[in-house]
Order: structure tokens, then sequence, then C-alpha cells
């Protein structure tokens, strides 16, 4: 039985692996719930907004805004990667914003439950 050289098949090997990769996009994705007066029930009709980070020319007009399904879900898609604030807001509810990092080509998942306004 002949034997091949060590080194050529890890060339071989490195060049099929590599070809085998998926290239990123730099986009990402968000989803979630947006709760309120239950632990189970959404809250439909909030507005879940992710704003660019103000100091990265890149980043600075992207706005990004949805609003909560008849079950409280949420969903945004293609994000570039980056800073944002992430905020949710709803009609006789104290709004909820947080900054955040969204990572190049991921999922990013925030469950929020809003207080009511006193």
């Amino acid at each position: 039985m002949k034997r091949l050289p060590a080194i050529p098949l890890l060339l071989i090997l490195m060049s099929m692996l590599s070809g085998t990769g998926t290239a990123q996009s730099g986009r990402s994705w968000m989803n979630g719930f947006v709760f309120a007066d239950s632990d189970t029930t959404g809250l439909v009709g909030a507005t879940v907004e992710l704003m660019g980070d103000q100091n990265s020319d890149r980043l600075r007009s992207v706005k990004l805004t949805t609003k909560s399904e008849q079950d409280g879900k949420y969903s945004i898609k293609d994000i570039p990667y980056g800073e944002y604030t992430f905020r949710v807001t709803a009609q006789d509810y104290q709004p909820y914003q947080i900054a955040l990092y969204v990572g190049s080509d991921m999922l990013t998942q925030i469950h929020v439950r809003l207080k009511r306004k006193k």
C-alpha cells in the first residue's frame, strides 16, 4: 500500500476546509418578546427601535423600527454590526432603553417587560 506524503495531504485538507467556510455578511438579526402586566401574555403594538451609534460614521444614520405583534413578538432583520441604543416604548408604559453591541452575522434576543406609568 502506497502512502501519501504528509505535507501534500495536509495542504489538500486545508484547501478543502477553506472552501467550505461561509463568508460573513456583516448583518445580523434580532427578535424577542415585549411583556407588560403578564409574564405570559405579550404586549401588542409596542414600538421597538435600534438606533445606531451617533459617534460612528457608518451607523449614525441607522434607525430600525418595528412594532410588536399580537403575541408581543418583534423581529428586526438586516442589522449592520456595531453599537446601538435599543429602546422599547408603548402608550401608558415607561420606556425601556439600553446600550448594546450587535455582533456580525448573529442573532440577538432581548425580551422586555415594560412597567406601567404611575
